[in-house]
């Protein structure tokens, strides 16, 4: 998979904050790797073994698997085209 550079005079043009990005897309990459693991686990939910059984896992899921894009490269993305909105907590004073 050749390996994409990425514009980081966009970021300095479309974001205040460098840090607050990178926390920012981080939680969405977390999100993005979540669901992921979601959809793996529902293609290989019937290839546990069971008493001993033999795990048949379909080769071609595990080729698509691999073809699933990078989760920081996907928040990246949606970072850049401004498709993450983030906003702060406001901490309510006792």
């Amino acid at each position: 998979m050749p390996v994409k550079a990425f514009p980081f005079d966009k970021i300095d043009a479309s974001i205040e904050n460098v840090y607050e990005a990178v926390i920012v897309a981080a939680r969405r990459a977390r999100q993005i790797n979540d669901e992921q693991m979601i959809h793996v686990r529902t293609l290989t939910e019937g290839d546990e073994a069971m008493d001993g059984e033999e795990v048949k896992i379909n080769r071609d899921d595990i080729l698509d698997l691999e073809k699933l894009p990078k989760p920081v490269a996907t928040a990246l993305d949606e970072l850049l085209a401004g498709k993450i909105k983030h906003e702060y907590l406001n901490r309510e004073e006792e």
